[in-house]
């Protein structure tokens, strides 16, 4: 299950990029142009992070890709609704919250991936 998601991901950012560099060649529209590029950003962190996943068993990686699959919606339709940034003090537009979102999600997961890495090395030992 594992190889297969890690996969599928794989296969969906080379999708999207090669989807996204066709779409740019007919007529334009800024605002599907960011949609499909904050799923590109999400479809690479989403594949070199369960590269990480491994370490899981399947009920942790289960649960662990609900969260996944919530905490990226949530970032994608936060960013989508952000759009160009226009704030008057401090301007993120959506690449720039997707970015943020992503490395904060890929810094968690990591921590998360070394601990549960540690936990079943000392379970193994026992």
């Amino acid at each position: 299950m594992k190889k297969i998601i890690s996969f599928s991901l794989l296969l969906l950012s080379v999708g999207i990029f090669l989807g996204y560099s066709s779409y740019t060649k007919g007529p334009f529209d800024y605002n599907t142009a960011q949609f499909i590029g904050y799923l590109f950003y999400w479809g690479v962190v989403l594949f070199i992070v369960s590269l990480f996943a491994f370490v899981l068993d399947t009920k942790k990686y289960k649960i662990y890709s609900l969260i996944t699959l919530v905490y990226v919606l949530i970032s994608i339709l936060l960013a989508y609704e952000t759009g160009g940034g226009s704030g008057a003090i401090v301007s993120f537009d959506g690449k720039d919250l997707t970015l943020f979102f992503a490395g904060l999600y890929s810094f968690i997961s990591i921590i998360y991936f070394i601990v549960q890495l540690f936990k079943n090395r000392k379970v193994g030992k026992n």
